[in-house]
């Protein structure tokens, strides 16, 4: 279910918050055609639009890459996904993870539709849908140490609780947040906490943080909002972030939600 959306009297849009021009330029969306009383059909149709593929997918699914390390243009990530020649032959990494990722996006939107907050073992099955074609991840999804992907100065949970962390990694326990906490924030809010939390168990071997923005995405989706790309500096940005305490607000990813929503 969408995230319920206030419509605010000002004079004045620039006198709203980032989080306040998004939920109002989602509603904009929401709005049936003049003269029509179809409010639920609109609602339903603008849903809808927000959960389907998109040429925006192509970008989506190279920025996680990218915010791993590796060098994928959106380019390269097209002609993987039109099965076309191109620089990323099938036996490359970057081949086998653009091919699972795009199947871990169809998963996310599936589960939104669905209504479904991601939890836990939503979180394992993204991770081994995307690394169902690379052979070192094979038998080997939940660690057994350290992450690869270790975060500087983030307080990462010991292997042998990892599993017992994912069991209460869900919705109604806020994502191990506090309830008095988490509960009021905007969804925006709640979605960039459930990151941080997840990141401190960072439950794989590998690829924490981007199996982490596919969750936090999947939460976007299952309330309503459009998906969030990774952006060049992120890398840089997660280190501040996973290494400070929990934030209520994240200008950063508030601002990029904003200029998402205006742009589609």
């Amino acid at each position: 279910m969408i995230y319920p959306l206030a419509v605010v009297a000002v004079t004045d849009p620039l006198q709203l918050s980032a989080l306040e021009r998004v939920d109002l330029a989602l509603a904009s969306r929401m709005l049936p055609a003049e003269g029509s009383t179809e409010w639920i059909a609109a609602a339903q149709r603008a849903l809808d639009g927000v959960r389907q593929p998109s040429a925006a997918d192509v970008t989506f699914l190279a920025s996680l890459l990218r915010f791993r390390g590796f060098s994928v243009s959106d380019e390269d990530a097209a002609a993987v996904f039109a099965e076309r020649p191109g620089r990323l032959a099938p036996t490359t990494q970057e081949h086998r993870l653009l091919r699972g990722l795009a199947e871990a996006l169809r998963c996310v939107r599936v589960r939104a539709a669905d209504g479904l907050p991601p939890d836990g073992w939503f979180f394992v099955e993204l991770f081994r849908t995307m690394a169902l074609e690379v052979p070192r991840f094979r038998n080997n999804d939940l660690r057994r140490g350290p992450p690869w992907d270790a975060i500087l100065h983030a307080h990462h949970a010991p292997a042998e609780h990892v599993q017992q962390r994912l069991d209460q990694f869900d919705v109604a326990r806020c994502y191990g947040d506090a309830h008095v906490v988490f509960r009021p924030l905007h969804p925006v809010r709640q979605a960039v906490r459930m990151y941080w939390r997840f990141l401190q168990i960072a439950p794989f071997p590998d690829f924490n943080a981007v199996i982490g923005w596919l969750g936090m995405n999947a939460w976007l989706q299952a309330k309503g909002f459009p998906l969030l790309p990774a952006q060049p500096g992120d890398a840089r940005w997660l280190v501040q972030f996973a290494g400070s305490p929990p934030p209520l607000r994240c200008p950063p990813i508030e601002a990029r939600m904003l200029s998402v929503c205006n742009a589609g």
